[in-house]
């Protein structure tokens, strides 16, 4: 047996949790457990651990010992009331306190231990009880350096992801409570906004398939979701009373060093409401049905097959002896058009001669006007800002409509409005003009690479026709059902995504109020439950003020009213996602619409009185 083997460890707090985490050592070390549930010890006796016979005991046989209790309060009644661990404890002993505590209370009982010569470290996790079952789980920990390496070769046991999070008891705790807000906030934010996708007509396969192919990805998309669609739903084991815990603490974090937690708070809400209606006893997972009944809806309906995606036979015309023509070399449609000028010939209108002139030079054709264009081309790919404009392209004075003829195709590839979408469409379908809408998430830099998500919507003939067209932007391709689809889903992803990024710097504002560095928590985040596409790309960035997106702030503002009024057509309430679309229209009018979307970080820094920089 090595010297590791041979130190005495205990662990009292055998829940859902920490008996995943406890039998991950036992075999590895001499292990004495002890639980107030007497049938949870007795468990670990068949395993061969040790039951003490009470907490004291336990204390006076071991040298480390490890705790995992639903609440902070629960820690300092065991370690400090009768027959608690403190009768027990000596000089030179270690705590290892895994509970989802309050980081100042856990700071309180290590000082007070201190003064008995008993150190102490906070080490709470996340990925949930499969994940600490497979010893996959991530551990944060932190507290003085020399009890941290103390620790290490028992934490190592139950996994090698590890964090050292700062050198203060209690920052792990405030780590694991930064990552709850944006494990629990994501969470809640798409289920309500793929409740009102659902409302609108979409599958919650092609939701999924949107989400995750594009910025809005999250761990609730990726797991929870894919999981739904896939047959193969997934279970938290963790109450939902237990994430309402930690978003009060989060909340407290915040009141006690300064930052708002304006989104937070919606959360918490929601999960009260969960709490108070389905009571103590509910999963987390039942958070969706809670999200359903408040739609009046279901996320998840087991008489619909997934969407069917239209079939691959090929088209009357040979796609490579399509004309292919683009309106609107903006940002977005530029980065598109170079992407298709790399397999074919484009043809290119835009009001702009020096942005036409530039395509020009690069080996494009340009048209005179949007009437030529229209002639000379079989299928035209229209980029613009709005819905509005797409209709004045098409069928204002000089548009494209008086150059059409039947069988030809529009791919409106703008982020618009369903509804008038729609209208055009139906406009157009009078001419023998087929309207396919096919919006993409993944900005600029996603269309130059050819990773780009495009999600469509349309007659399924006539995205067959495009299909191929599409295919050599990128690969990521939804079919999403009907005309106007391709925009609700593209909305979707955007509200997703909006949600995952002002909870980032909600999150990261709580971080460096209360003195966590950006660095480690751009390390911890990521690998645990409170990841998302935006965590992925704003928190490495967000110290050095690197920019993550190149999308102007009113666009975005549009893109959530548009979402907002979907909301409240179809009846889906969208807390958060309201949240969010307020706060970016406070974003617009104190840093101005032209101002790039990573600009919303200052509008956090100003609520909060702090700078990112260097944090």
């Amino acid at each position: 047996m090595s010297d590791g083997a041979a130190i005495k460890i205990g662990y009292i707090g055998l829940g859902a949790m920490g008996g995943a985490l406890a039998r991950r050592l036992v075999g590895t070390h001499k292990l004495t457990v002890w639980d107030v549930n007497a049938a949870a010890a007795a468990s670990f006796d068949k395993l061969g651990a040790t039951v003490a016979p009470s907490a004291a005991e336990l204390a006076r046989q071991c040298d480390i010992v490890l705790l995992c209790l639903p609440r902070s309060s629960d820690v300092r009644k065991l370690v400090f009331g009768p027959s608690g661990l403190a009768e027990g404890l000596s000089a030179g002993k270690l705590v290892i306190d895994q509970t989802s505590g309050v980081p100042a209370e856990t700071h309180e009982i290590a000082t007070q231990l201190a003064t008995s010569g008993v150190a102490m470290i906070d080490a709470p996790v996340s990925g949930g009880v499969a994940g600490a079952a497979a010893g996959t789980i991530t551990i944060m920990a932190s507290g003085p350096q020399d009890n941290y390496q103390k620790a290490l070769p028992v934490l190592t046991a139950i996994s090698t992801t590890i964090f050292r999070c700062g050198s203060r008891v209690g920052d792990a705790q405030a780590m694991k409570l930064v990552n709850n807000v944006l494990s629990a906030g994501c969470r809640l934010a798409t289920l309500e906004i793929v409740a009102m996708g659902r409302k609108m007509g979409l599958s919650l396969a092609a939701m999924t398939d949107v989400i995750n192919k594009g910025s809005g990805r999250n761990r609730t998309s990726k797991v929870m979701l894919q999981g739904l669609v896939d047959g193969k739903p997934s279970a938290s084991s963790f109450a939902m009373s237990l994430m309402l815990k930690d978003m009060n603490q989060a909340i407290q974090l915040g009141m006690e060093c300064g930052a708002p937690t304006t989104i937070t708070n919606v959360v918490r809400g929601l999960l009260q409401i969960g709490v108070s209606t389905l009571g103590e006893s509910a999963q987390l997972e039942e958070v969706m049905g809670l999200i359903e009944s408040m739609a009046a809806t279901r996320i998840v309906n087991p008489s619909e097959a997934a969407a069917a995606q239209p079939g691959t036979t090929a088209a009357t015309v040979e796609t490579k002896d399509l004309r292919v023509g683009y309106v609107g070399l903006g940002t977005m449609g530029g980065a598109l058009t170079r992407r298709m000028m790399l397999s074919r010939k484009m043809r290119v209108f835009d009001v702009r001669p020096e942005v036409v002139h530039g395509f020009e030079s690069e080996g494009a054709t340009s048209a005179a006007d949007l009437r030529s264009l229209a002639r000379e081309c079989d299928v035209i790919f229209i980029c613009v800002p709005t819905s509005a404009i797409v209709r004045d392209v098409v069928f204002g004075k000089g548009g494209l409509a008086e150059g059409l003829a039947p069988g030809k195709i529009i791919v409106d590839q703008t982020t618009g409005d369903p509804t008038m979408t729609r209208s055009i469409a139906a406009d157009l379908q009078k001419l023998g003009v087929a309207l396919v809408d096919a919006p993409v998430s993944g900005g600029p830099r996603g269309a130059a690479a050819g990773t780009i998500a495009i999600m469509c919507g349309g007659p399924a003939d006539s995205y067959a026709t495009v299909q191929p067209i599409l295919a050599s932007i990128s690969p990521n391709l939804v079919y999403c059902g009907q005309t106007g689809n391709g925009h609700v889903a593209k909305l979707i992803q955007n509200a997703v995504a909006s949600c995952n990024r002002l909870l980032t710097y909600e999150a990261a504002t709580i971080a460096v109020k209360y003195g966590l560095r950006l660095e480690d928590m751009a390390t911890v985040i990521n690998k645990s439950t409170g990841w998302s596409g935006a965590s992925e790309r704003i928190l490495p960035a967000l110290s050095e003020g690197k920019a993550t997106a190149d999308f102007q702030l009113q666009l975005m503002a549009k893109d959530l009213k548009l979402a907002g009024r979907m909301a409240m057509d179809c009846g889906a309430p969208m807390l958060i996602a309201g949240t969010v679309r307020s706060l970016f229209e406070i974003g617009v009018h104190e840093l101005g619409g032209t101002a790039n979307l990573d600009s919303v970080a200052q509008l956090f820094e100003s609520m909060a009185g702090i700078k990112f920089a260097g944090a």
